[in-house]
């Protein structure tokens, strides 16, 4: 009887304008134009668009409506509520940067440790002493477990001037906690994607070896300063006449599109502007816009298709700024050392010079990501912060290849094992490549046998890894004609 007498009083309430949904606030109303903003872009975008369900008003938060969007395999597309924050770090800038990246592993059921890959160079950890192949157990007081982790390896990236830790060694089955250090972060530290280049003489063979962690033209300024100074260093190999080439990607987790361009272009022999790098394939938005009369009337690139490059141009003033350095012709094969982070641009690199010359890939099978995607930000409403970047092409080598999603797989399986510093000729990968150049013999890292599960590295913890972003005439072109 009551429910009976509720309908009755609700049904009345309606006819007088009551029982309404209570009025949105406002950030559910600002969630609402993003999610139909990331609908519009998506269903212009996206390199799957054919998939995208029927458009439903939304309030949800966009980062949670984003995944109601994307196709079953899309493993890559993501979303960021902080446009700049998102542009600085594709630039290489770190708002607070504890000064080296990391792998985690399981140390038992229960315990969790963190092992340096590398140190960040003119940073406090540099300076105190931190290695690679130095072993953390605790944060901040706290032991590193399986269900504590991701809540404290995020004090190593929040605003936070500094973090306590505690290093560790290890003997003979043990580890033993060090007292704790405080470790300083770096505010807005810029990172140089070449971390090093060096050559090694080896029975009278010139070997050069370059380390390059990222792939960006420069901190953010149109200055192309790290494409020219990766230019350099190629132009001294050139110099000192290498014959054998190590490119150590093992920590590169891709980035632009237009640097991945540059360094091929460094190492293909034969150098030429029309020898054809990478085709590129769209949704039919794109396609039927590149093929316009609109756009051919303005453009005469063709957005199918990268050539090598044989300058580098300043994006902004389409200037030439420097001749490519190539020493492709000195080369017979490129080594690459390649990790389970290798991705997107690094694999672009690869998959782009295997119809030109042999690649012989050592370390661990990498990301598997034949992919790109551009990053899109809202520039008509300022209330609107957040920026996504959708995947919009797939790309393809010279003999139109680009069957990797499960990643390259190495030549020589070598487990990245921290026992020497990179760059040292009896670290594991690079011993394995100099005696394969060589036949010296060179010993490799021994490593102690015991068993470890890896759960994340550092990059997986940070809002863009494993990207390949692309922004240049024609995207750009597209996106201004999709908006007006």
């Amino acid at each position: 009887m009551k429910r009976i007498l509720f309908s009755v009083v609700c049904v009345s309430l309606l006819l007088m304008g009551g029982c309404k949904d209570p009025e949105p606030t406002e950030e559910q109303q600002l969630n609402q134009y993003v999610n139909k903003w990331l609908y519009d872009n998506m269903d212009g975008l996206y390199y799957w668009n054919t998939t995208l369900p029927a458009y439903k008003s939304s309030l949800a938060k966009p980062s949670d409506y984003f995944k109601t969007l994307k196709y079953k395999d899309d493993r890559f597309s993501a979303i960021f509520e902080s446009y700049q924050d998102i542009l600085s770090q594709l630039n290489g800038v770190t708002p607070a940067e504890i000064g080296f990246e990391f792998q985690l592993w399981k140390e038992n059921e229960i315990n969790v440790l963190g092992v340096v890959t590398y140190v960040k160079h003119g940073t406090p950890a540099e300076k105190m002493g931190i290695r690679r192949g130095d072993i953390f157990r605790k944060i901040n007081g706290q032991q590193i477990t399986i269900s504590n982790y991701s809540t404290l390896i995020d004090y190593l990236f929040d605003t936070s001037t500094s973090v306590s830790m505690n290093f560790a060694t290890y003997f003979n089955g043990t580890y033993t906690d060090k007292t704790a250090v405080t470790v300083t972060k770096v505010t807005n530290y810029v990172e140089d994607p070449v971390y090093l280049d060096t050559v090694y003489t080896v029975n009278n063979k010139k070997v050069g070896y370059l380390v390059y962690n990222f792939f960006t033209n420069d901190p953010g300024d149109k200055t192309m300063k790290y494409d020219l100074e990766l230019n350099s260093a190629i132009g001294q190999f050139k110099q000192q006449n290498i014959s054998e080439l190590i490119v150590d990607l093992r920590y590169n987790h891709g980035g632009m599109i237009s640097s991945a361009i540059h360094l091929a272009s460094m190492l293909v022999p034969n150098l030429a502007s029309d020898k054809v790098f990478i085709y590129t394939e769209y949704n039919k938005n794109y396609t039927d816009y590149f093929n316009s009369s609109e756009f051919k009337s303005q453009y005469s690139d063709n957005p199918f298709v990268d050539n090598f490059a044989t300058s580098i141009t300043n994006t902004t003033t389409g200037a030439a700024m420097a001749p490519v350095q190539n020493v492709g012709n000195s080369l017979s094969r490129i080594f690459f050392l390649t990790g389970k982070g290798t991705a997107s641009a690094s694999e672009m690199v690869i998959n782009g010079l295997k119809p030109f010359l042999t690649t012989v890939l050592i370390g661990d099978t990498t990301v598997g990501k034949n992919v790109g995607s551009t990053l899109v930000n809202d520039e008509k409403n300022t209330k609107n912060q957040w920026a996504f970047m959708p995947i919009i092409l797939k790309y393809f080598n010279k003999d139109h290849q680009s069957d990797f999603t499960k990643g390259f797989a190495p030549n020589y399986l070598i487990k990245d094992d921290y026992s020497y510093a990179l760059g040292d000729i009896h670290e594991g990968l690079l011993s394995k490549a100099i005696s394969e150049i060589s036949g010296l013999g060179v010993s490799p890292a021994k490593v102690a046998p015991v068993k470890r599960t890896m759960l994340q590295s550092s990059i997986e913890f940070k809002p863009v890894h494993s990207g390949l972003v692309i922004r240049n005439k024609s995207i750009d072109s597209y996106l201004k004609h999709k908006m007006e």
